[in-house]
Parts: structure tokens; sequence; C-alpha cells
């Protein structure tokens, strides 16, 4: 049973955030202060290895789908909150917007992500609805279609090689996705015959979710309750997912494009990671079968880890931090992972980065001993 009672722990956060912002004052830092207690324990933590049970898989279903219809909930509150001047200073202004953000991100995007996977139909949609939380309803289309197929290699957007900073990648991978998108859109319509505005065509109806979502925020919260969630969606889930997949696959190469492998991304396997994100840092396994639920993910011991998830974001916006952390760990795949062909593809992408020495240093050498394989 505490296989289920641990899931409960996302849809707990969202309602213990929206009760903060309802009470106002310094409240409004709780959902927040909760999130960053959490995934601070998390950090000191050691990996979950642990299988769920899965004899009553509705009760994960029910409970992501309750996890979905309450990041809307929260948001809405939040602009309902706003268009009725509830946060009365600038400090439960801030502190209810960085809430909002990390809040939306760490514990909403995760379960609509999980929803857009599914084969059932339900769930499926209820994640594409979800999708315009992260003011992004195209997502489905760049993610599943071109990620899942083109993962580390240069045709992901998403990915992010070797001696490339954070704030280059997101340059990149913005302009990416919509290129990506728009291209796989358009092959659709042109094969079916279609004009560019037919309504059939999903990226019109996708405008369409987009724009409802908005003109909801407006009605319930005015133009600036409306515009405050725009913003967040746009700077919490949007852009720090985007955070989030720079880390996951940075700088790994493959010599199989389209064949994936579990050395082909980065784990976090810590026990509120896990439960925070719905199994999405159990990467390995979700790569490997993109349909299959959270709950039947099963953890990789073997596959290369990264340290705590919660470390990562931050060291990932200092890139002089991400560097000394991830040339260790690249130099520890390179030689325990990587086969003799990825290491030639890796010994030209050391050049191109001007990290030549990674497999030479002394330094690196005695670092990598303790890298957890």
């Amino acid at each position: 049973m505490k296989d289920y009672l641990r899931y409960l722990l996302n849809p707990a956060i969202l309602a213990v955030s929206a009760y903060g912002l309802y009470l106002g004052g310094a409240h409004v830092w709780l959902g927040f202060a909760v999130l960053i207690g959490i995934l601070s324990l998390d950090s000191f933590l050691s990996p979950d290895y642990g299988i769920r049970d899965q004899r009553f898989t509705w009760v994960y279903d029910l409970i992501v789908s309750v996890q979905v219809l309450a990041g809307f909930g929260q948001i809405f509150m939040y602009a309902w909150l706003i268009g009725q001047d509830h946060f009365a200073t600038t400090t439960e202004q801030v502190g209810a917007f960085v809430t909002m953000m990390f809040t939306q991100f760490i514990v909403s995007a995760p379960a609509l992500h999980e929803m857009f996977h599914r084969e059932n139909l339900f769930h499926r949609w209820l994640g594409r609805l979800g999708m315009v939380m992260i003011f992004d309803p195209w997502r489905e289309i760049t993610h599943v279609v071109t990620h899942h197929v083109h993962t580390v290699t240069p045709e992901d957007p998403d990915y992010a090689w070797r001696g490339q900073n954070l704030y280059s990648h997101l340059i990149r991978t913005f302009k990416g996705q919509v290129e990506e998108s728009y291209a796989l859109e358009k092959q659709m319509w042109t094969k079916r015959g279609r004009k560019p505005l037919d309504m059939r065509n999903a990226w019109v109806w996708r405008v369409g979710l987009l724009a409802g979502f908005v003109a909801l925020l407006w009605i319930v919260g005015g133009a600036l309750g409306a515009l405050m969630a725009v913003l967040v969606c746009l700077i919490g889930p949007r852009l720090l997912l985007e955070v989030f997949n720079y880390t996951q696959h940075y700088g790994l190469v493959t010599a199989t494009p389209g064949r994936f492998n579990e050395r082909h991304t980065w784990n976090h396997l810590t026990p509120f990671v896990r439960i925070l994100a719905l199994e999405i840092t159990n990467h390995a396994g979700h790569h490997e079968d993109s349909y299959k639920p959270f709950y039947a993910l099963r953890p990789r011991p073997t596959g290369p880890q990264q340290p705590p998830f919660f470390v990562c974001i931050l060291m990932s916006f200092v890139p002089a931090l991400w560097y000394r952390m991830i040339r260790v760990r690249l130099a520890h795949w390179d030689e325990h992972y990587a086969t003799p062909q990825e290491r030639e593809l890796a010994e030209v992408e050391n050049e191109r980065a001007g990290w030549s020495d990674l497999n030479a240093q002394p330094d690196l050498a005695r670092m990598r001993l303790a890298v957890t394989p």
C-alpha cells in the first residue's frame, strides 16, 4: 500500500501550496519551502532501487489525473488571487510567484508528461490539455517524435553536446523545437492534402487550446492575473523544463542513432525525486519504452548516474561548476559505458569542446574513482 500512498505526496504539495497562497502573508512561501526542504533532504539520501507494486494500477492513474487537475486548479486560483489584489506587499507577490514557478515545474509538469505518453485516450488528452500549463501545446510533437527517436544526436533539439553551456543551449533548443514542430506539422498536412489553417491540423487546434487557456485566465483574474499566470508558465515549467533536459543527456554520444541503450541517459534515483518526477528521472526505462507507465519502470543501478537532481539543476546555471562536475562523469562514461565506436565519437567531441585532455588528466583519473557506476 505504501507504494500507492507515496505518490499522494504530489497532490498534497499542490494543496499545501494553494493553501499558503490563499492565506497570504508569509504563508505564500509555504509550497516553495516544502519543496526545497524535500529536495534538500533528498540530496543526502541513497538511491532507491525499489520496484513499485502493480496490483492496483488504477490507483496510480487516479492520483496522477488528480495531480494534473490540481495543477490547473492552482494556476487558475493564482490568477484569481492576483485579480483580487490578494498579495498586498512586494514580498507576498514575489513569494507567490516563486512558489508557483517551482510547484508547477516540479509537481505539475511531470504529471502532464506522463499523461501525454499514455495510449489510453482519456489520459493522453488530459496530458495534451495539460501542456498549456507549460505554455507549449506543441511539446508532444517534438518530444515523442523527435526526442525519443533522435536521443543524444545533433538532430534532437533537446540534446546538449560537450562544452555547451546552459544559456547557449536554451537559445538553440527553443529555436530548434519551433522549427522541428513546424516541419513535422507541415509534413503531415501536406501529406494529407490539407491547407495550413485546416482545423484538423494539430498545430491549429493546439493554438486554440493555448488561446482558450489564456482567455480563461483573463476571465478569472483579469488582465494582470492572466499576465502573471502566463509568466509563471513561461519562466517556471517552460524554462526550467529545458534546464532539466539540458542535464539529462548532456555530452553522451551514440554509435547507433535511433537505437536507445540505458547508457544513453543520466539517471537520478534518489527516493523523493523519483516520486516528485513520477519516475522520469528513472530515465533509461522511460526511453526504452516511452508508453510504459511510470509505475512499471525499473530502476537501473548499473546505468550512468549524476549527482542529486537538485544539485545538478543549480550547478547548470553556473557553467564553471557544471563543467567541473560533468567532465568527471563523462570521463567515467567514456571508460566504463561507451562502446569502442562511441569512444571514438567522444574523442572527437572532446576535441571540438576543447576538452582533449578529458581522459588524460591525473586529477580527473583520481576523481573518477569516486563516481558511482
